[in-house]
């Protein structure tokens, strides 16, 4: 026993580490990357139960690595469709062995990394608002075209990033247990964060951010007061970069630009609706990663490329998976409570914002999506039968 504890102990440090620097992703592989496979080797034998346990999701995603093989039959170019595949299958893989994890050590594992996740969007975030304010040396390294990418390779991808490592830091000051400073101390890295997603001046994450913050705030009922004293806080903590912002004639045409109509939308949806005819010309998929090179742009959008890419089939299976994470998500929320409940709103609120997200953007091969949608499959009857007795016990 005692020698599975320490087991147990150095697999969620290791994993904590992995999610630390699971926001340096400029270079390939990243050392996020390069750890996980570590992790996958560490993990192999822990993913047969964790299978048994979630047999559902695992065919489903058998069904659509399936739809990923035999679309390639239709690739203009296999070469590069097999490549894309291949990183498919990997965060595949990735889900299979963080859940795994997570299926045994339940919300141990999910603090470990969710708090590992909040160092490395941290990390992100101090690094692209210190280019952005051109505190750091080579800041247009972390910059595109005025906006932060940080340590991504593109805006759009760094904001939502973010965003539940923010919510999981709204949780910790709702939660009893941390003292003034500490709390103090979480709020200040909130309004980092909430800084980040502003200034990538992506559109998707500004509404994904929406979204998020407020399922988060239908399902996890805190405590009115403190939300109320968080409130007046935000308000004050914005008056002086709502002056700042509004000072700078380049801040402020950079955001009534984001916020109107951009004309590249027209060829967006032109493409997107192409692609739609195209789906239905080729029910089985014209091939993974096909679609900039069908029609010499992407998609810029998860539903549409998977449909065009993988076919009916393909586009059923992965959104079945989705949606039986989602359902199993709000299932723990039930039979949880306080922080345990918490840790599943934040899940919960950070998967519907990417689902969200994934109308503008395609987030098919976004690591922390895979990632988010693994946390909710942890086996909590154990718990819920001590609970039950417990209750029976007392009464």
């Amino acid at each position: 026993m005692k020698q599975n504890d320490s087991t147990g102990k150095w697999l969620l440090s290791y994993l904590y580490v992995t999610l630390s620097l699971s926001s340096i992703v400029l270079v390939e592989p990243s050392p996020y990357d390069l750890l996980l496979l570590i992790l996958i080797l560490l993990t192999l034998g822990r993913m047969i139960p964790f299978s048994s346990g979630a047999h559902a999701p695992v065919l489903l995603l058998i069904l659509f690595s399936t739809c990923n093989l035999v679309s390639l039959y239709f690739a203009k170019d296999p070469v590069h469709g097999l490549h894309y595949s291949m990183i498919t299958f990997y965060l595949i893989v990735t889900w299979l062995s963080i859940g795994s994890v997570v299926y045994r050590f339940k919300e141990q594992a999910i603090e470990k990394i969710l708090n590992g996740y909040v160092i490395a969007a941290m990390a992100a975030a101090v690094i692209g608002l210190g280019s952005f304010f051109h505190f750091f040396p080579f800041s247009e390294v972390f910059m595109w075209e005025g906006r932060i990418k940080s340590l991504f390779k593109d805006p759009n991808v760094f904001g939502p990033f973010i965003i539940p490592a923010a919510l999981f830091l709204l949780l910790k000051i709702e939660m009893d247990g941390n003292g003034g400073k500490v709390k103090l101390l979480m709020f200040i890295n909130f309004m980092i964060l909430i800084f980040g997603v502003s200034f990538s001046f992506s559109r998707a994450a500004w509404g994904h951010l929406v979204i998020s913050l407020f399922v988060y705030l239908q399902f996890f009922r805190g405590n009115l007061n403190k939300r109320l004293g968080i409130f007046i806080l935000l308000l004050f903590s914005l008056i002086p970069i709502l002056f700042f912002v509004t000072a700078s004639q380049d801040l402020v045409g950079l955001f009534q630009d984001r916020f109107g109509y951009q004309e590249y939308d027209n060829t967006r949806f032109d493409k997107q609706r192409e692609s739609m005819e195209t789906a239905f010309a080729f029910p089985l998929g014209i091939g993974s990663g096909q679609s900039e090179m069908m029609f010499n742009h992407s998609t810029h959008s998860l539903y549409v490329r998977i449909m065009t890419e993988n076919g009916l089939l393909g586009f059923l299976s992965f959104m079945i998976f989705v949606g039986l994470s989602v359902r199993k998500c709000i299932q723990n929320m039930s039979k949880t409570e306080g922080e345990q409940q918490g840790f599943f709103v934040v899940i919960l609120a950070s998967i519907l914002g990417l689902l969200f997200n994934s109308f503008f953007i395609d987030t098919l091969h976004w690591r922390h999506f895979w990632l988010l949608l693994a946390l909710p499959w942890c086996n909590f009857q154990g718990s819920i039968h001590h609970t039950f007795r417990k209750k029976v016990e007392s009464s």
